[in-house]
């Protein structure tokens, strides 16, 4: 694959951006991971079909997998060079701390009196339905499955990413039983663009920089209902024709909500560049507006899809079309 630098990144951070310490895996069976998995049927299967020579990306497309990946390495090295000198710093007493095992064996946990088992960055592999499925959690504590998410106070306002939380989080207790025994995903959150004057008039705003939720988990039951219904639906779709693979919905597309515009001069709902008079969520509100003034049109501006510039299976997609001028 081909990375071009259009943006004049420089050479140090342009390294450091594409620098890619993942650890791919190879298995007899087909391999896919939590990530994977947890994508759009097109998602997954549309990247494949792009042949190599013409997978192309640029340089600025790994911005948030660079940030994501040092604040995760930052993370894990802090809790396993430095975490006794912290804890001690923050007010735990030395007795609890001599208790905190960081990766242990199973052998180190049977021979501590009272541990309390810390897990980071573990990647664990299981055989399901002629498939190996792999997951990497954040964390692990005291069998909390946590993760960190370096993100936009806005995930956090409209809630738009809570239900893939609840799919990673079980994805992980699924393959996880022996360590993740919470019934709840733990997500902190660090906001990249947080500032305290938006709290007054910004309803469900982070009150702090730095929060955390708790998101209730499926069944483990319930989890491997999802797993196999998931992977019955790659198979079944694998050599289908790119038309008849079924369509990413309005939530995958992450298509923002429509906007109902009302405009007091008709002849200006036509021209591109006229704003309108006034903006309504919901098609009710425009017309009753529009009742009460008695003249003008309302026009439905449908909703945003962003999804799609995130996908790398954009370029055999012809779902896109509709929502582009392509």
């Amino acid at each position: 694959m081909k990375i071009t630098n259009t943006s004049d990144v420089s050479l140090p951070l342009a390294v450091w951006l594409i620098d890619d310490e993942y650890d791919y895996i190879k298995t007899d069976n087909p391999y896919i991971s939590v990530t994977t998995l947890m994508k759009p049927i097109r998602q997954i299967l549309l990247p494949e079909r792009i042949p190599v020579e013409q997978r192309q990306s640029d340089v600025v497309d790994y911005i948030a997998r660079a940030m994501g990946s040092s604040m995760h390495t930052s993370i894990e090295r802090a809790w396993t060079k430095n975490y006794r000198r912290s804890l001690a710093l923050l007010g735990y007493p030395e007795g609890m701390i001599n208790r905190v095992m960081i990766n242990p064996s199973d052998e180190e946990l049977d021979a501590h009196p009272d541990p309390i088992p810390v897990y980071l960055e573990q990647r664990v592999l299981k055989e399901f339905n002629g498939w190996t499925i792999g997951g990497k959690f954040d964390m692990v504590a005291e069998g909390l499955v946590q993760d960190f998410k370096s993100t936009s106070v806005w995930s956090w306002v409209h809630g738009t990413r809570d239900e893939d939380h609840v799919v990673q989080g079980s994805l992980y207790k699924w393959l996880n039983p022996d360590k993740i025994t919470g019934d709840f995903i733990r997500i902190n959150y660090i906001f990249t663009d947080w500032t305290k004057m938006m709290l007054a008039n910004t309803p469900n705003y982070p009150p702090r920089k730095v929060m955390h939720k708790d998101i209730r988990l499926w069944s483990v039951e319930d989890t491997e209902k999802w797993v196999a219904a998931k992977l019955n639906q790659i198979n079944k779709h694998k050599n289908s024709l790119e038309k008849d693979i079924p369509h990413c919905t309005d939530e995958e597309l992450w298509r923002s909500d429509p906007v109902f515009k009302y405009y007091s001069d008709p002849a200006k709902a036509s021209d591109p560049k006229a704003k309108s008079t006034k903006n309504f969520p919901t098609r009710r509100e425009a017309d009753q507006y529009k009742a009460e003034k008695g003249k003008g049109i309302v026009v439905e501006k449908p909703g945003e899809v962003k999804a799609c510039g995130y996908c790398s299976g954009y370029d055999a997609c012809t779902q896109k079309n509709q929502y582009f001028n392509i």
